[in-house]
């Protein structure tokens, strides 16, 4: 086990930089723990001091929120291993937009404990200042997220929401992958999933788009563009 988590730990954004004896003195004493979550089940609440920052091992974690009208809004799919969770807990002192961290199918973690990260020890000093510097790494990428979230939901109509996420979200091959569920991107989108679907046919049925499985081929991404103008 401790080899897998060694794996892992390399090959994330937040151990960038540092030594693989510096990796094994973080497991070796126990500044790591491993813990599992089941489908729905609340990683933390934003409103309570964190006690832990989250490392995704296996399975699908996002940041959500409850509307006053009942319904769930969902932040995008976190399925990589190695990303980094909840880590703007640390230092703000504001109620967050999202109000949890939620489990969308069984989940396997890491859990750093940011007593450790927090509090600079001088047998530590140089693993906690990289660890802080890849901290902030993560926050510059996670507000550009946050921005691209705020220009979805100030999109009236559903057909602009679902083009300026499949522009953001193509690869160099005009292709778009999604990992979620219609659901969960119908939630992100702030969309009914009803609408959703239909749109998606619409935009295939007037040649936008071609649906492959869980592929998304943009076939036009000039005339794709136009669909926001």
């Amino acid at each position: 086990m401790k080899k897998d988590i060694f794996k892992l730990l390399k090959n994330s954004s937040i151990c960038k930089s540092l030594a693989d004896e510096q990796i094994n003195h973080l497991i070796q004493n126990n500044l790591i723990t491993f813990a599992k979550y089941n489908r729905n089940e609340i990683l933390f609440w934003t409103d309570e001091k964190p006690k832990n920052l989250v490392i995704l091992l296996s399975g699908n974690i996002t940041m959500g929120k409850n509307t006053f009208d009942g319904r769930r809004v969902l932040g995008v799919s976190n399925t990589n291993i190695g990303e980094l969770i909840g880590e703007v807990r640390l230092f703000s002192d504001k109620k967050l937009f999202w109000d949890y961290a939620v489990a969308l199918k069984h989940t396997e973690v890491l859990e750093i404990s940011c007593e450790f990260l927090l509090n600079p020890v001088e047998k530590h000093a140089d693993i906690q200042f990289i660890l802080m510097q890849n901290i902030m790494r993560v926050f510059v990428r996670k507000f550009e997220f946050l921005s691209d979230k705020v220009r979805i939901l100030s999109f009236p109509a559903t057909r602009d929401r679902i083009a300026f996420y499949f522009l953001r979200m193509q690869n160099k091959q005009e292709q778009v992958v999604l990992n979620e569920t219609r659901e969960e991107l119908a939630d992100y989108l702030g969309i009914a999933r009803p609408s959703l679907s239909r749109e998606l046919g619409r935009l295939q049925d007037e040649g936008f788009i071609r649906m492959e499985g869980n592929e998304v081929i943009i076939l036009n991404p000039v005339l794709f563009e136009n669909v926001l103008e």
